[in-house]
């Protein structure tokens, strides 16, 4: 098994997708590499790309300088990020950086429409999975609305 195809089926964004849809998304995939604080996507600028870690860190800001605020930190291979750009058209939310050097998996928005129109099946495991890992951070949110509510 190649490098790509460990690290797309190590990623909660993949369940449920057997060998030949993984290797439909291997032939949209570019292979990225940043060095440390190197800033992979804009807050603000156009969602064109979903994202997933194959090795390295990458933080996710809101904000600039003094108004900058940390929301997560994604550290695990298969871990993603810009997803959304798969769900809506408005611009990316937040900022993202590398915390040292960085290997990407990208998978360009206008490559995947294409994959989906031949592979549908593709498009609907994405977009259910998306949806659940949607749904977990909706909830955790609420838990975390619910303790500052009390003065936690």
């Amino acid at each position: 098994m190649s490098p790509e195809l460990e690290v797309l089926s190590s990623s909660p964004l993949m369940h449920g997708m057997g060998e030949e849809e993984l290797g439909s998304l291997l032939s949209t995939m570019e292979r990225r590499i940043y060095g440390p604080g190197d800033r992979i996507v804009e807050e603000g600028t156009p969602s064109d790309c979903l994202f997933i870690l194959a090795d390295g860190t990458v933080d996710i800001v809101k904000g600039e300088g003094d108004q900058a605020v940390l929301i997560n930190t994604l550290e695990e291979r298969g871990d993603f990020f810009g997803e959304m750009a798969l769900i809506d058209i408005l611009p990316r939310s937040a900022n993202v950086y590398t915390s040292g050097e960085t290997r990407i998996l990208a998978f360009p928005k206008q490559v995947l429409t294409t994959l989906f129109s031949r592979v549908p099946r593709v498009q609907m495991t994405l977009v259910l999975n998306i949806a659940r890992n949607l749904s977990l951070r909706l909830r955790e949110a609420d838990t975390r609305i619910a303790e500052l509510s009390r003065g936690g």
